[in-house]
């Protein structure tokens, strides 16, 4: 353990204990293994120091199993802080990994999730493994393979994540204090440098949302490599990220942001360690991130972008059977919509592979889970007989956006939610009167447009190509926390017009064959796990190409392009 980790570690110690009226400290619970690593660390360091004359010398410390009895002085850390200022930066004297692996973070708004495959000796043979993020993150209950993506600062100045933020933050049940539950969304609306404000961070440290967005970063990292290594891969192995669709140069300004935020994240990640999920002090966290961003650094284990929809698309795809189609990708998040068409040509037998995204056609909305969370909640305030000019109507929304994510789910597995507003009403939400409600519908009338858009942007030939043989279709693939959505569901069903053409739409499969008989406990989560798992896979779909599509063949021949190639 490095003197960086044990100092945090140290202060979260003292941060539990409270003090008896015999001016004892005590905390009720068991030290963690990391904590009595930490506080031999602490030892070996006064053990080192020189003792002045008449001095009684270090401190006696006891660890028992169930109680730890220390001194309430707090010299023990200031002792530690002097001597414990750098950073864990050994990613970058590790060797490069061999080719064969690699992972794929899907950063997500409402919850992230990562995928690592190593290839085998044919491509074929790959060997997947949906990280199992929630073990580290103690959410087992909620996720198994999904990592929450919140973050809450106490009243302490501490950082809490993932499914800890979600029940720290519930003890302020009137409203009182926020949680930060979709910092994602400031990638893309500019307001990385916009200050946290009070509701969010009660202390005196001034944070942007783009601390917030990387600390959490550090957080998903930390998960990751937790798992990776339980693996036995090193925590320098490959990764790509997926990100939404953005047109032209926010597409770059985004894509370079994240990249060297993923870089940062491992480096505090491996500087913090667990002290990551034990309530880390918002001054430390913001101490680190100045001295990572000290001197330039090359993070060379950070790939490059792939769009969502690319992602997906490639966990669609079996590189064994022969498949000739066109699929449009829609995959439905918590934060963007986003939308991208593909040809999707492979022949085993003959070795070839002519899957490739339609150019132009990639494009993200702003419509997606999140809309539907503001509509429910301004939904369940009228039903409330709450208005702006209640006494209680803030604390009233703070108090509903904290829950509407759950609230939402039991409103569509369940068909009706019943909501208890202390002080104020009981509500019940009935589903069939939230679909009819103008805002929901406009919701679905929104993405009906952009995937009318999208294929309509498409060269005409890969529309001709489907209508010219009354046997295709188009598929419509359906992939996100939104895919289940009745408005979503829709878009896979009947037919729609392009251009005066009748293009028949059926929904792609749930779960593809593929992975049923490679990985059939995948089933429950493929929506939500399809953009990490087809971003990590060794084959992927070519990106944007240029080709058009007449009776079956490419005008242009395929053309691989950036990191998309064969063993990256």
């Amino acid at each position: 353990m490095n003197t960086f980790e044990a100092r945090i570690l140290l202060k979260n110690l003292l941060l539990r204990i409270r003090t008896e009226t015999d001016g004892r400290g005590r905390f009720d619970g068991a030290v963690t293994e990391d904590e009595v690593a930490a506080l031999k660390v602490a030892v070996a360091i006064l053990n080192s120091l020189p003792v002045a004359p008449g001095a009684e010398g270090v401190p006696v410390i006891q660890v028992q199993s169930h109680e730890a009895v220390l001194p309430p002085s707090h010299d023990l850390v200031a002792q530690v802080d002097a001597q414990s200022r750098h950073l864990n930066t050994s990613i970058f004297e590790l060797p490069v990994p061999l080719h064969g692996a690699r992972l794929c973070l899907d950063f997500g708004t409402a919850m992230s999730k990562a995928t690592l495959v190593v290839d085998g000796e044919a491509e074929e043979h790959e060997e997947i493994h949906v990280l199992e993020l929630g073990k580290p993150g103690d959410q087992e209950e909620v996720s198994l393979v999904m990592l929450v993506s919140s973050v809450f600062i106490d009243e302490e100045g501490r950082l809490w994540f993932g499914q800890m933020a979600v029940e720290r933050s519930a003890v302020y049940d009137d409203g009182s204090r926020l949680r930060l539950d979709n910092i994602k969304r400031r990638l893309s609306e500019d307001g990385l440098g916009e200050v946290v404000g009070p509701k969010y961070n009660p202390t005196s440290t001034s944070v942007t949302y783009g601390d917030m967005v990387l600390a959490y970063l550090m957080y998903f990292n930390w998960a990751t490599q937790q798992c990776v290594r339980g693996l036995g891969f090193p925590s320098n192995l490959p990764r790509r990220y997926a990100m939404p669709c953005f047109p032209g140069e926010k597409m770059r300004e985004v894509s370079h942001q994240l990249r060297r935020f993923l870089g940062e994240a491992q480096v505090l990640s491996d500087s913090f360690g667990d002290a990551v999920k034990l309530g880390l002090p918002l001054l430390d966290f913001m101490e680190a991130v100045k001295q990572v961003r000290s001197a330039p650094r090359n993070y060379a284990f950070v790939g490059q972008d792939l769009t969502e929809p690319l992602g997906a698309a490639g966990a669609l795809l079996s590189w064994r059977a022969k498949v000739d189609m066109i699929v449009l990708v829609i995959d439905v998040g918590a934060g963007t919509s986003d939308l991208s068409l593909f040809r999707m040509a492979i022949d085993p037998a003959k070795e070839v592979n002519d899957s490739r995204e339609s150019k132009g056609t990639a494009r993200g909305i702003t419509e997606a889970g999140n809309y539907l969370d503001n509509v429910l909640v301004e939904f369940m305030l009228k039903k409330a007989g709450v208005t702006s000019e209640h006494p209680k109507a803030v604390e009233t929304r703070n108090r509903l956006g904290l829950a509407i994510r759950d609230y939402k789910e039991t409103l569509f597995n369940e068909h009706s939610v019943f909501v208890t507003i202390p002080g104020v009403a009981d509500i019940t939400v009935e589903l069939a009167e939230f679909m009819a409600l103008d805002a929901v519908t406009n919701f679905g009338s929104s993405l009906k447009r952009a995937m009318q858009e999208v294929l309509e942007s498409a060269d005409e030939s890969w529309i001709d190509w489907i209508t010219a043989n009354p046997n295709r279709h188009l598929t419509v693939a359906l992939t996100g926390g939104g895919a289940t959505l009745p408005m979503v569901k829709s878009l896979a069903e009947g037919f729609i017009t392009i251009r005066g053409q009748t293009v028949r739409l059926i929904p792609a499969l749930s779960f593809p064959t593929w992975l049923r008989e490679s990985n059939p406990g995948l089933d429950q989560d493929f929506s939500r796990i399809a953009v990490s798992l087809g971003g990590a896979r060794k084959q992927l779909i070519n990106r944007g190409g240029e080709a058009t599509v007449i009776g079956g063949d490419l005008r242009q021949p395929p053309r691989l392009g950036g990191y998309y190639q064969r063993g990256q």
